[in-house]
């Protein structure tokens, strides 16, 4: 199959997109990707999004011969002038901060090193920035610093982060409007404190939400403090401060929590747009800056959108995309109402051929979980089709509809293709991730075995047909869903996983997830940690699923031991019927940076082992 799903996918990919513009005053940025590049490049117009435009500012493709030097992250500064942003070679996201002129296309001088994941918060006169080092290379424990332009980094000053626990991340902001800027200490996924300081001071930072057990996502716009928490609403609140005093004791709250969960806003020209999720699918809603509602931006139907604009005028720009409906550019004036089409994807999908059902299963205490299920249209369900579930269950990262082009040979063979929400996403807000996390994580690996077992109950799949595919979180799903219920999958790909639950903390930067998993020295995680840790559950005797496990050798997020040691461990007691692989895949990080023509490689070994497995001969 192999062959043949590669040059699909080849066909599939050997298009053009674009993603939503980055604005910065009358200078709007957009990256675009062309046929079958590796990377997509970063393009520049003046005074309105012009998706034709030649002038291109940073292309990774030019980083390597083959692609495996990428770009990491970027920031730009408040007039397009300068765009700071790391690179790193062979996926390891160990970047390096440079500077380029966006006038001149040339590099400053300035460097620094061991800048991953920095966050960037550019002065208004481009005089220099704020940024986020990480201090421990071959870990990550990041300290914020200020860099003036022209200067030795050694020479930066130090802002924060040295006072705070290993497991707590600061990350800099600046405002919209560039009149302040935002301290945030991440004391894990979902849960931070927020300071803020005028971007003219060199005082202290004054508190505006600490030690809460809730999230902080802010920006400031004209002297207020818009403010999207979780404290006391799980799906979240908008509340509004003045900078004149800004604690919590003196926020309005301009908009309750509600039945869909509120992901993030954008204030643009006296107007706040709000994006929700309900029930996976993406609502659009604007107000006013005092909270009263005036319309709802239509989309084209229920899938997922994205949205972006510019502080100071009305125009909202936002990507629609579903299974079927191809990724879409839309341009609405909030004042006027008027809605253009800038860009769609040109995909040649004809979604008449397939089918999409949105159902919701019973889970362990009662719980309803959300699961699409797509499939060829005409497919019988005689309890034989070839199918993959999928999940991930964890960081508060939840299913949203997404567009399906890499699933088309999959489908096209017949395949069923399900996506399960279950807990420890943000699919229900904050209380949905508590759910699936430390001590409470077995409620998502039960959520995922009963996602399959209403596959076969329902007459999709089953047992012999029914494979189930993870990657580095979703990779723990899919070890603890063997191990816990092998007599329910015939196959399993378990890509960059986590595995070890008892030593996963000791390497690379994986002491930051402590907040999320628990920590192996305490007993009390302990014992909940070793309950599910999939490598210390693979028995003799057991007749386990086919395995194909995947890692890399760049890989500094999970780091490659967990997957070379549960090889061994079921290599060791598997059945002659079902084989278990192991593919270490040189100069590739965890995903970060990918070129296409691996990426490419990944989805075909993947579809091609799950035919293997599952088709019938």
């Amino acid at each position: 199959y192999k062959n043949e799903i590669v040059e699909e996918l080849k066909s599939l990919f050997n298009l053009t997109t674009v993603t939503l513009p980055i604005i910065r005053d009358n200078e709007y940025f957009f990256f675009k990707h062309s046929g079958l590049q590796n990377h997509s490049v970063l393009f520049h117009s003046t005074d309105s999004v012009n998706y034709s435009s030649v002038d291109a500012i940073i292309d990774p493709n030019t980083f390597s011969t083959d692609g495996t030097v990428g770009l990491d992250w970027f920031e730009i500064s408040s007039d397009g002038r300068y765009i700071a942003y790391g690179k790193s070679p062979r996926g390891s996201e160990k970047s390096t901060l440079y500077i380029i002129d966006t006038r001149t296309k040339k590099l400053l001088p300035d460097t620094i090193p061991d800048t991953r994941w920095a966050s960037i918060a550019w002065l208004p006169d481009n005089s220099g920035f704020y940024y986020t080092k990480n201090v421990e290379p071959n870990g990550y424990r990041p300290y914020v610093y200020f860099h003036k332009l022209g200067t030795d980094y050694s020479k930066d000053k130090y802002i924060a982060g040295k006072d705070l626990p290993e497991e707590h991340l600061p990350s800099i902001q600046i405002s919209s409007d560039g009149s302040y800027l935002m301290l945030y200490i991440h004391r894990g996924w979902g849960k931070n404190d927020l300071y803020i300081r005028p971007v003219n001071s060199d005082g202290e930072f004054i508190p505006v939400a600490v030690g809460f057990d809730a999230s902080f996502d802010a920006d400031i716009v004209d002297g207020y403090i818009y403010i999207l928490t979780t404290l006391n609403a799980s799906r979240g609140k908008l509340l509004k401060i003045s900078t004149l005093n800004p604690s919590l004791e003196n926020a309005v709250e301009l908009l309750p929590e509600q039945r869909g969960v509120i992901q993030n806003f954008r204030i643009l020209n006296g107007y706040i747009v709000v994006k929700i999720k309900e029930d996976t699918f993406t609502r659009l809603l604007v107000y006013d800056t005092s909270g009263v509602f005036k319309y709802e931006v239509p989309l084209p139907d229920k899938g997922s959108a994205y949205i972006s604009g510019y502080f100071k005028d009305t125009k909202l720009y936002y990507q629609f995309q579903s299974f079927f409906y191809p990724p879409t550019i839309f341009q609405i004036d909030l004042k006027t109402k008027e809605i253009k089409k800038l860009w769609q994807m040109k995909a040649g999908i004809d979604q008449s051929e397939f089918k999409q059902e949105f159902i919701f299963y019973e889970s362990t205490g009662g719980v309803k979980v959300p699961m699409y299920i797509i499939y060829p249209k005409g497919l019988k369900k005689n309890g034989k089709n070839p199918t993959i579930l999928t999940g991930y269950g964890g960081f508060g990262i939840g299913l949203s509809p997404f567009f399906t082009r890499y699933l088309l040979p999959w489908l096209k063979r017949g395949g069923v293709y399900a996506i399960a929400g279950i807990r420890g996403g943000n699919e229900y807000g904050e209380e949905w991730h508590k759910a699936g996390m430390r001590e409470n994580k077995q409620n998502v690996f039960d959520d995922f075995a009963n996602a399959a077992k209403y596959l076969i109950q329902n007459g999709y799949t089953d047992p012999e047909h029914l494979g189930i595919s993870g990657g580095s979180n979703g990779g723990l799903l899919v070890g603890a869903a063997l191990t816990q219920h092998p007599e329910l999958f015939k196959a399993v790909y378990c890509s960059v996983p986590l595995l070890d639950m008892l030593r996963y903390h000791l390497f690379n930067v994986a002491h930051i997830w402590k907040t999320e998993y628990g920590d192996p020295e305490k007993e009390e995680d302990f014992r909940y940690l070793y309950v599910y840790s999939p490598y210390h559950h693979v028995k003799r005797g057991v007749k386990y699923p086919s395995v194909f496990l995947k890692t890399a050798e760049s890989d500094t997020r999970v780091h490659p031991m967990h997957a070379l040691k549960m090889t061994a461990k079921l290599q060791e007691v598997a059945s002659p019927d079902r084989p278990v692989l192991l593919y270490v895949e040189p100069k590739t990080g965890h995903g970060a940076g990918k070129p296409l023509w691996k990426t490419i490689q990944s989805y075909a070994d993947q579809l091609t082992f799950m035919l293997w497995q599952l088709k019938e001969k």
